[in-house]
């Protein structure tokens, strides 16, 4: 099994690197089966999206541990989680920078823990955010997938948030997560609404090509 660990290290994105052609981030790390296995640990290091859309963007990566960080956001995410499983963020902060959400996770994510982490500055759209946005639309929605599932948020922080936006978890197509924190709410979207959207995203899809 391959091992990658960066440790000490400052990222930055490039906001020129693509001229907003397309979406970027600070760091990423990617997995596709056939690949060989790999487990990713990623220890004081500060990413700092800088106006890209991701600080830290994770694409179907399996056995990922990220401690002791200092992830800035961009105008998407802290965050960026697409597919995997087991993977562990403790003792980081997460920093919105006019965000949308400090974490997504989405499409058939299994098994997330935050623990010991602090989130500062608020999301950028109380009507369209959260803290950790679970199980939005993603490219691979246009098939039948799980629901992200195994998500927990154990005894995390949350500075400079007024009460109304302390929106720990909003969950769309995805499992109730648990959360164990002194503040904070859950907000779950109903599944009829999930399943309009889904069924707009599908058309839209289809239609667009």
């Amino acid at each position: 099994m391959k091992e990658i660990i960066v440790e000490n290290k400052k990222f930055v994105g490039d906001p020129n690197k693509f001229k907003g052609t397309r979406d970027d981030n600070a760091l990423g790390f990617a997995w596709r089966p056939g690949w060989e296995d790999t487990t990713i640990l990623i220890d004081n290091c500060e990413i700092d999206a800088n106006g890209v859309a991701e600080g830290l963007k994770l694409s179907y990566c399996k056995n990922v541990k990220v401690t002791n960080c200092t992830i800035i956001g961009g105008y998407e995410d802290c965050v960026d989680i697409v597919r995997g499983s087991n993977i562990v963020f403790h003792k980081c902060k997460f920093i919105a920078n006019n965000t949308k959400h400090h974490f997504t996770i989405k499409c058939n994510v299994d098994g997330v823990k935050i623990i010991d982490c602090e989130f500062i500055n608020e999301f950028n759209n109380i009507l369209d955010g959260a803290c950790v946005d679970l199980g939005n639309w993603g490219d691979y929605d246009v098939v039948d997938l799980p629901k992200t599932r195994n998500i927990e948020i154990v005894n995390c922080k949350f500075t400079n948030f007024r009460k109304i936006k302390k929106i720990i978890t909003r969950r769309l197509y995805a499992e109730t997560p648990s959360v164990v924190c002194d503040s904070g709410y859950k907000l779950n979207i109903p599944t009829i609404f999930v399943s309009l959207f889904w069924s707009y995203k599908r058309y839209e899809n289809k239609h667009n090509k």
